[in-house]
C-alpha cells in the first residue's frame, strides 16, 4: 500500500505541473524545469510499477 501512496503523490504533482504549463504563466526556463521534473516523476512511477508483484486486486 505504501507504493499506492507514492504513485498517487507523484501523479498528483505531474497533474499540477501540467496545469502550470497549460496556464502559460511560466517562462521558457521554468517551463523546461517543470517538464524535466514531470519526466522524472513519471520515470519513478514506471519504476515503482515495474517492481510490483504483477498481482491485480479488485477492490469492492
Amino acid at each position: 500500500m505504501a507504493n499506492d501512496s507514492a504513485i498517487h503523490d507523484r501523479l498528483s504533482r505531474v497533474e499540477e505541473i501540467i496545469e502550470q504549463l497549460d496556464a502559460d504563466d511560466c517562462d521558457l526556463e521554468e517551463g523546461t524545469r517543470l517538464h524535466d521534473e514531470g519526466q522524472e516523476l513519471l520515470a519513478e512511477v514506471r519504476e515503482i510499477l515495474d517492481e510490483g508483484s504483477g498481482d491485480v486486486v479488485e477492490i469492492e
